[in-house]
This record gives C-alpha cells, structure tokens and sequence, in this order.
C-alpha cells in the first residue's frame, strides 16, 4: 500500500476542479451544459474513488500494523527499537496521512464536486460509463465532506484495532516521544529527514489523540508540551503541523486541556 502513496499524492496535487462547468451547468441548464459538466464531473469522481479506496485499504493494513508493535507500556520502547523496519512503515503512513489532509484542506471543491456528481448522477444513470453508483457514492460522499479524511479513516481502524488491544496508544505515544527525543537531541543532520521525522510525530500526536478516550492534551503519556515547544522552535517550517496539532485534533478544545497548553498556541 504504501508503493501507492506517491501516485494518491499526484492525483490529489493535480486535481482539476468542475466549478465552473457546474455553475453554467445550474445557471443555464441545457442537454449540452448537463453533459459537459457530467463528463468532467466523472473523471473527477473516478480520482476521488481512488483516494477512497486507498483509504479503505489503509483501513485494512493498518491494524496488522499496530498489533505487531502494540505491547504493554514498559515494553513498548524495546518494541519499536526491535522493530525498525515496521517503525518506519508506521512513520511512513503517518507522513502520507498528513501531506494528504493538508493538501485536501486547499481543495475545498473536491467536495462540491462530488456533490455536483450526486445531483447529476440519477439523470445519467443510464450512461455506460457510470463507475460510482448511487450506493456507493453514498458512502464516498462522507469521505470527501471531511477536512481530514485520511486521518479520520486511520482513526477509524486504529479505535477498532484498540477494542481487541488495550496497548495500541502505547505504540502511539512511544512514537511521538521517540519522535521528539530524536529531534531535540539533532540525531539527523539532514534538513529533510527532521522534516520527516516532525511529520510522524505530529501524525502520532493527532491520531492518539482522536482514538484515546482522554486525548493528547490532559495527562497523557505523551509529552505534548515538549512537541508543541519543539515545533515552535525548530529551525525549519512547521507551521502547518503546529496548525494541525490545534484545528485537527480532537480533544483541544475540551473543558479540562490545560491553559498552559492553549497559551502556547497564542
């Protein structure tokens, strides 16, 4: 799955969105208005059902994953040393995870299109060429309204994977940690793989927090001030993880994260 990364990336890099078909579409609607923009509006649907599959198969491969690398907390950090190479199959989806959501945030008509598609679907239904039917658009539709599909389809099968394993957040938080601990220690001279390295942390940081009951940000096993405190100093750009670390968790805005938390973002 992860050979498929780069080629997902591509696809979603060069999305070419149907707005402009779909607005004359609506606003002088005609046989060959209709149909210009449903023929736009199938290859753009064609790409979206790509990004949908893959992250149907995320949802597959991840818990053989976590369960290989999930052991209880005092022996958790011997597991990751132990198991480099599924370590940095877990940091690789991690990355992908946040370079995609990022870059789907900056698509905001991946999503109109799609519901253009929907709308227009039941009038060309007939047509041979149909990939996504209605049943399946249905369960897509969910995929494209979200900000953070990719990570919220690892989350997903992470949380199921956690019901069966108790110790799946240990991999997690020992992840981020490590993470961090590399970065403040300059283990990596390479500008690029420190890069890498914040990204899997982030990742890490954002899905313990959307599968762990209690979150990232309330007494945690993960030293979220110390990520936070890094990636606001680091001599590289971090911004969007610092932006991902507020707008894509899901716990930051509870009742009970700590003030000196929230003032860190200020």
């Amino acid at each position: 799955i992860l050979n498929q990364c780069p080629t997902v990336l591509t696809l979603l890099i060069e999305y070419k969105n149907c707005t402009k078909l779909c607005s004359t579409a609506m606003s002088s609607p005609s046989k060959e208005s209709e149909e210009k923009a449903f023929n736009a509006l199938l290859k753009s649907v064609k790409t979206v059902s790509v990004f949908y599959s893959f992250s149907q198969d995320l949802k597959k491969c991840v818990p053989v994953l976590l369960n290989e690398l999930s052991k209880p907390a005092e022996e958790t950090k011997q597991s990751l040393q132990d198991s480099q190479a599924l370590v940095k199959q877990f940091a690789n989806i991690l990355n992908f995870v946040l370079t995609f959501d990022q870059i789907r945030m900056m698509r905001p008509h991946l999503s109109n299109d799609f519901s253009y598609y929907r709308r227009y679907l039941s009038k060309f239904s007939t047509r041979d060429d149909i990939v996504v039917k209605a049943d399946e658009a249905s369960a897509m539709a969910l995929f494209t309204a979200r900000h953070c599909p990719m990570m919220v389809s690892l989350s997903s099968a992470t949380a199921a994977c956690l019901e069966q394993n108790h110790n799946v957040t240990n991999a997690m938080s020992a992840m981020a940690n490590a993470c961090l601990a590399m970065l403040k220690n300059k283990r990596f001279d390479s500008v690029e793989t420190n890069k890498y390295v914040a990204k899997a942390m982030t990742g890490a940081v954002i899905l313990f927090d959307h599968v762990d009951p209690n979150g990232v940000f309330y007494k945690s096993p993960v030293d979220i001030k110390g990520v936070i405190k890094f990636l606001k100093k680091a001599e590289f750009d971090t911004e969007s993880l610092l932006a991902t670390i507020r707008f894509s968790s899901k716990h930051f805005k509870d009742d009970n994260t700590p003030s000196s938390i929230v003032d860190m973002f200020q």
